[in-house]
């Protein structure tokens, strides 16, 4: 499970995109499978049209490249959108950052953010892995 601070780092050079391409590289190997709420397609898309260096092309070029992908891209429903509330009330953290770790617990599988924020404040307590540690403090098969 990859959140949208994650999937961003694929379409603009930032701190930690050379990690977040080993995770999409896994994915396109078939060495993982990635998944996420369906929601993941807006907020890279946002996150992208507040970037001043993307024109409208690169825009839709990302939007297209993240679609063709083939993630696993999951709408809300029943369970999920309960968890995703209960886990937004209770750490206090967006529905929109909720979701994906909700999603992440009823898969029975490991969420990863580049937010540093949002991994302090779940840290310990969900499963949820911050990018910039790859390689030093978990792998692609969990902690290392």
């Amino acid at each position: 499970m990859v959140d949208a601070s994650t999937a961003t780092k694929w379409f603009v050079e930032e701190t930690d995109s050379d990690k977040a391409n080993l995770l999409k590289t896994a994915h396109e190997t078939g060495r993982l499978r990635l998944m996420a709420p369906d929601l993941l397609i807006y907020e890279v898309t946002n996150a992208l049209d507040y970037n001043p260096k993307m024109t409208v092309e690169d825009l839709v070029r990302s939007t297209r490249g993240l679609l063709e992908l083939d993630m696993d891209l999951i709408p809300p429903r029943g369970d999920f959108a309960a968890e995703t509330a209960r886990i937004a009330r209770k750490y206090d953290v967006s529905a929109y950052d909720a979701s994906y770790v909700a999603l992440a617990d009823i898969i029975g599988t490991n969420c990863v953010t580049a937010d540093g924020k949002l991994y302090r404040k779940l840290q310990g307590k969900k499963p949820l892995f911050l990018l910039s540690a790859l390689g030093r403090g978990w792998d692609f098969a969990g902690p290392s």
